[in-house]
């Protein structure tokens, strides 16, 4: 893990019902600047959600709420966790 402070990138590995996904991708992207969702395997229906340590809290949370409050099975897989790159162009950087 990073040092105390240093912003670093979550990647959440889930895997659901192919029925699931668009709702799923909905869902989460519906919170804007919270994550971001792609499907790595169409055939296992594996997904993958980034978001920064920053918002940690909300996408457990959001993801939690997907199986308690619309009873969507997500099953997850792992946790990557790595350095959070720094912007492309400095304008970007808060």
């Amino acid at each position: 893990m990073g040092g105390k402070g240093e912003k670093r990138e979550l990647i959440y590995r889930i895997q659901t019902d192919r029925s699931n996904i668009g709702f799923i991708n909905a869902l989460i992207e519906s919170y804007e600047h919270v994550a971001i969702v792609r499907v790595v395997d169409k055939k296992n229906c594996i997904m993958e959600v980034y978001t920064s340590s920053d918002f940690k809290e909300e996408t457990e949370a959001i993801l939690e709420s997907l199986k308690k409050d619309y009873g969507i099975r997500i099953k997850l897989l792992g946790i990557e966790e790595r350095p959070l790159l720094p912007p492309l162009y400095p304008s970007q950087s808060a």
